[in-house]
């Protein structure tokens, strides 16, 4: 289980900094923009698109992080209805749930990308469409991934549970 943690730590470790390396970019594209169109009366024709597709990016990641440290968006009213002693089978059960759904949309997302890839849609600022909507999928695999962790932790908490007098 230790080698699944540092694997987690290291793809937190790129998700920050991918993170970080967008939001710069994300700021300096949109002061850009504004500067350009404030002053010179039109901006970049490739900036909108582009700055839309760092957002999808920035959010993606996000989420991913957010799943990590168990922020995520969730419906948790189940957390107090049920007594503490059943906590460790209902996360089991949300959490493999939501690793099981996160990893069909993952295929749905690849299905869509390479649908993309196909059809060779380029957008405005010279990129493949299939390259911008890649992070879905990844995304998804990610978040997939942190719930199947979340998931196993939950299971060896039902064993430390089963094991206790």
């Amino acid at each position: 289980m230790a080698w699944l943690r540092w694997l987690d730590q290291g793809l937190a470790k790129l998700e920050r900094t991918v993170i970080v390396l967008l939001l710069s970019g994300l700021l300096g594209l949109g002061l850009l923009q504004v500067l350009a169109r404030n002053l010179f009366a039109s901006g970049l024709f490739w900036a909108d698109e582009l700055l839309q597709h760092l957002v999808l990016w920035l959010g993606v990641l996000g989420a991913s992080l957010a799943t990590r440290e168990q922020r995520h968006l969730r419906l948790d009213v189940l957390t107090y209805v049920f007594p503490a002693q059943y906590q460790p089978w209902l996360a089991l059960l949300v959490h493999s749930t939501a690793c099981l759904a996160c990893s069909v949309l993952t295929w749905a997302a690849w299905e869509l990308v390479r649908s993309e890839h196909e059809a060779g849609t380029m957008l405005t600022f010279g990129m493949p469409g299939w390259m911008a909507q890649s992070i879905v999928p990844l995304g998804l695999l990610s978040i997939a991934w942190r719930f199947l962790l979340h998931g196993l932790d939950a299971l060896w908490q039902l064993t430390l549970q089963q094991r206790r007098p």
